[in-house]
C-alpha cells in the first residue's frame, strides 16, 4: 500500500432516539420520567472516519460526529457541533468495550450543551441490547457543566437498512468498505477486554 495515498474515506448515518427528561439526576430514571411525560430526544448523526487505516490504528478508534439534535423544551433540528465518536475503547474496570457519543449544540434558549453516551458491551459477544442502548446525560456548557438531565437513546432495529443503505466510502467500493467496518466490529466484539 502506498502511504502517500490517501486512505479509505467512510460516512455513515445513525438515528439514536428515546425518552429524556430535565433534571433527571441517572439516565434509568431520565428515561422513566421521559417516557411518562411523553418527552423523546432524537439525535440524527452522520460518522465521518478520515482515514479507515489510521483508524483502526488508533487504541480510541475515534470518527467525527455531525447532525441535529431535537427534544422539546430542549433543542429543535439544532446542529450538532465538536462531535466525536470513540469505538470499542477497552474498560478493564468494567470489564467490557465502550461506544462514547459525544457532542455539543445550542439549545432553543441560546445557551451551549453537551450531549455524552455510552454503550457499555460486555464483550466477548454482548447481547443486542447492549449494541443498541445508549445510556444519555446532557450538560449544561461543557461536559463536565451542570446537569441538564439525561435519559437512554436506542438504535431501532428497524432503522439497520437505512442505516446500511447510508454507508459512503471514498477510495475504496462500497462493498469493501462495509466489509472492513463490519469485520472490525466483529473482530472487536469478540474479544475479552484486557
Amino acid at each position: 500500500m502506498n502511504m502517500d495515498a490517501p486512505g479509505t474515506r467512510l460516512r455513515f448515518r445513525e438515528r439514536m432516539q428515546g425518552p429524556v427528561a430535565a433534571g433527571a439526576p441517572t439516565p434509568e430514571v431520565g428515561a422513566s420520567q421521559g417516557r411518562a411525560q411523553g418527552t423523546t430526544l432524537v439525535a440524527d448523526l452522520e460518522v465521518l472516519i478520515d482515514n479507515f487505516d489510521a483508524f483502526l490504528a488508533d487504541a480510541r478508534h475515534r470518527a467525527k460526529l455531525s447532525g441535529t439534535v431535537t427534544c422539546p423544551g430542549l433543542a429543535t433540528g439544532r446542529a450538532i457541533t465538536s462531535g466525536e465518536l470513540e469505538m470499542y475503547v477497552t474498560d478493564r474496570q468494567r470489564g467490557a468495550k465502550l461506544l462514547r457519543y459525544t457532542f455539543s449544540f445550542a439549545g432553543d434558549d441560546g445557551e451551549p450543551y453537551t450531549f455524552t453516551g455510552v454503550k457499555v458491551l460486555r464483550t466477548p459477544f454482548p447481547s443486542i441490547r447492549a449494541q443498541v442502548t445508549l445510556l444519555s446525560e446532557i450538560h449544561r456548557g461543557n461536559s463536565e457543566g451542570p446537569l441538564w438531565g439525561a435519559g437512554i437513546l436506542t438504535f431501532r432495529l428497524r432503522d439497520l437498512p437505512s442505516f446500511l443503505a447510508s454507508v459512503r466510502a471514498e477510495g475504496a467500493s462500497r462493498a469493501l468498505a462495509l466489509w472492513r467496518l463490519a469485520r472490525f466490529a466483529q473482530k472487536e466484539l469478540a474479544l475479552a477486554p484486557v
